[in-house]
């Protein structure tokens, strides 16, 4: 399979998720697509505004949006800065569907394996759903995907989302801080 679709994003890989089964009323093992947006492509530029608006307009997507207009209007692509989408879509990449997205972020490397996740978003309406949200599994997709392509991922976290990164294995930097790092082996520095 060609991994280079028509909008400028990159197919990167399958993710495990969690679909909830109306029928069954149980969670079953499902995949759904990892892309990565290029912020210099004017169709990937508006399929994150799109996204942007489908998950609320005021949200962390919305953040990623302005940063990557902003990059874009830079004359240079910047190569430490990533945007990755989750969705549900399993081809037809070059028609984005904004409301198939599932999760965004944005990344920055700081060195070599190792980057910064300044932003993570899961689709609202599988945070705050009433009864079982449809999937499940999104942001921690997405979180094991970074694990095992870095060595050390560090973050700022909000107070409401500490303990999501603590069960995806991040510690705090401390006590009273906000600051998060996940390290692969103990000697990384």
């Amino acid at each position: 399979m060609n991994n280079t679709v028509s909008f400028g994003a990159k197919f990167i890989r399958e993710l495990p998720i969690k679909k909830y089964s109306y029928t069954d009323k149980v969670y079953k093992d499902d995949v759904a697509s990892l892309v990565e947006l290029e912020p210099q492509n004017v169709d990937d530029l508006k399929a994150l505004e799109d996204i942007a608006i489908d998950f609320g307009g005021d949200t962390y997507v919305n953040n990623i949006f302005v940063d990557a207009k902003l990059k874009a209007t830079a004359d240079r692509k910047d190569t430490k800065f990533k945007i990755l989408a989750l969705t549900i879509q399993t081809d037809s990449f070059d028609k984005l569907n904004s409301g198939a997205t599932l999760g965004v972020a944005k990344i920055s490397k700081i060195k070599e394996k190792e980057i910064e996740l300044e932003y993570l978003q899961v689709h609202p309406r599988f945070v705050y759903s009433f009864g079982p949200a449809f999937v499940k599994h999104t942001g921690s997709a997405i979180i094991d995907y970074l694990k095992l392509m870095n060595d050390k991922i560090c973050l700022i976290a909000s107070p409401s989302s500490h303990i999501f990164y603590k069960k995806n294995g991040f510690k705090k930097l401390s006590q009273n801080g906000n600051h998060m790092i996940w390290v692969k082996h103990n000697n990384v520095k």
